[in-house]
């Protein structure tokens, strides 16, 4: 609903847009209507609100029309939220609020159009003379930036960006947020939220004010390395939208396996004696994995050494395998014994370990010796039976 009276004559006490001089707290000397801000900037088809400020030397009812803006133009006064007509003094320098709001059709020719809104109540009445400024952008806009434009870091990584949105247009407003990857980064997981609100699927920013926000970006974890795309959308509820490009760059993700080339985790040795042992590990990540250092942890006495220390890079997708050298302790008695094989790569944190039992047998030699024995021992007897047994 719109008031205006177009073409009305004010009769009685003129007050000018500028407010009286008046003490803190006194009644003013006269009914005024004033604003704080007489000029206002709007595109065509945009609206321009004006503050409005009524007072009057005593409690009254003043009423207000608008006149004097061209056809198609529409002007509403809201007092709480509602449409209103007129307004209760306070018999003080305080007013009501109240505000004026200037709807320019989209159709209107860029320039200053110049209105008047009247006061009239019983202690007189009151004029003020305003001004919508049409021009081209001046609805003011929306934008989106942030801290940095790429991030770079492994495939297992996630991403935050710390961005800002700015307001600039006349009315506060409620913007949502989507985030998407372009081209090869579609599948990518982008959550968009204001900062420390991390349940907050919207904000209100006002007018010319700004709003911090998080934007969330994990990718897939078969992503290979490479550069990605990825933009973030801030859209308020009167249109308006803001887009901000930001990058990542993956690395790859890290990851490997040890196994037994045979697929045993088990062994035998001989105490003393030198066995081999073989691993096969895979490079089961998106990037090449270099420096894999070998190392072991075997029972005290015992000897263990790698033919391959170090393995310098292993492509992605591909193997390379390792031959332990293991020595029990030369007074190893038999049985079950654990050695622990382990490998670890400079990209990845967890290191991977084989556990394996090794048995150990007692050496042939011992064999032989105790052949040799029984046979001294047999000899012996011989000897003995040869030399008594004829008595």
């Amino acid at each position: 609903m719109a008031m205006a009276a177009i073409g009305a004559t004010a009769t009685g006490a003129v007050a000018t847009a500028q407010t009286p001089t008046a003490t803190p707290g006194a009644p003013p000397p006269q009914l005024s209507v004033t604003t704080t801000y007489p000029s206002i900037a709007v595109e065509p088809g945009g609206t321009a609100t004006f503050p409005l400020q009524v007072t009057s030397p005593v409690v009254e009812r003043v009423d207000l029309t608008v006149s004097g803006l061209p056809e198609g133009y529409g002007a509403t006064l809201r007092g709480g939220g509602a449409i209103v007509g007129s307004v209760t003094t306070t018999g003080t320098s305080a007013s009501p609020a109240l505000s004026l709001e200037v709807a320019v059709p989209e159709t209107a020719t860029a320039g200053s159009q110049a209105f008047q809104v009247q006061a009239t109540a019983a202690s007189g009445t009151a004029s003020a003379t305003l001004d919508v400024v049409v021009a081209e952008g001046a609805g003011g806009s929306v934008t989106l930036t942030g801290d940095v434009p790429v991030l770079q870091g492994s495939t297992t990584a996630t991403f935050t960006f710390n961005l800002r949105l700015r307001n600039d247009t006349p009315e506060s407003q409620t913007f949502t947020f989507t985030g998407q990857g372009l081209d090869a980064a579609a599948a990518w997981d982008v959550t968009v939220q204001p900062s420390g609100q991390a349940q907050a699927a919207s904000v209100v920013v006002d007018a010319g004010s700004s709003q911090n926000l998080t934007a969330t970006v994990r990718p897939p974890t078969d992503a290979a390395a490479g550069d990605y795309a990825i933009v973030v959308t801030a859209t308020g509820d009167q249109g308006d939208t803001a887009q901000l490009p930001l990058g990542i760059r993956l690395t790859g993700s890290y990851s490997f396996t040890m196994v037994s080339s045979d697929g045993r985790l088990n062994t035998s040795a001989t105490a003393g004696q030198l066995t081999e042992y073989q691993v096969l590990i895979t490079n089961t990540g998106s990037a090449d994995l270099a420096n894999v250092a070998l190392t072991a942890t075997p029972p005290a006495g015992w000897t263990v050494t790698w033919d391959t220390p170090a393995i310098e890079l292993i492509p992605v997708g591909q193997s390379a395998t390792a031959t332990a050298q293991i020595t029990p302790a030369s007074n190893a008695i038999a049985g079950d014994y654990i050695v622990t094989l382990t490998a670890r790569a400079d990209q990845v944190t967890a290191a991977q370990t084989i556990q394996l039992r090794t048995t150990v047998e007692t050496s042939s030699v011992w064999g032989f010796v105790g052949i040799a024995l029984i046979g001294l021992v047999l000899v012996g007897l011989f000897l003995v039976f040869r030399r008594y047994g004829r008595r």
